[in-house]
């Protein structure tokens, strides 16, 4: 009895064990991100920001996949665009996250009124400090 109960409790281990190292890819949207992340990390921020889009349709509420996208928007100077991931990522993400991407945010802010003269004229900037404070 006791050398078939072994295995047999091996198996049924081997089994729960593996199960729960996978629980995480059935999350919406982490696939998605995974690829988004090794884009990132590559430095193919073009491809990051088609997985990172991905991932935030699949994910709504992943403030990471909104501040990667960001993130890779800033990386290739599309810094207009950052704005709106950014902001979603600040609106998600818990306290101790906001101060980094509040900094984001800012750079994202001042680089778009340089490279975009008329954004304050439209009150696109006007609207965001009101929403961020």
């Amino acid at each position: 009895m006791g050398k078939t109960f072994t295995p047999l409790v091996l198996t049924m281990l081997v089994a729960v064990l593996s199960s729960c190292a996978t629980l995480r890819s059935f999350t919406p949207g982490h696939d998605s991100f995974e690829k988004g992340m090794a884009s990132f990390n590559q430095g193919e921020f073009d491809s990051a920001i088609h997985y990172f889009k991905q991932s935030s349709l699949e994910n709504p509420n992943s403030a990471q996949a909104y501040l990667y996208l960001g993130r890779s928007y800033v990386s290739v100077g599309r810094w207009k665009s950052a704005i709106p991931p950014l902001r979603t990522a600040f609106r998600l993400s818990p306290h101790e996250a906001k101060g980094e991407i509040m900094n984001l945010i800012v750079d994202a802010v001042f680089a778009a009124a340089t490279y975009y003269p008329g954004l304050g004229e439209y009150g696109l900037l006007r609207d965001l400090y009101k929403d961020l404070l």
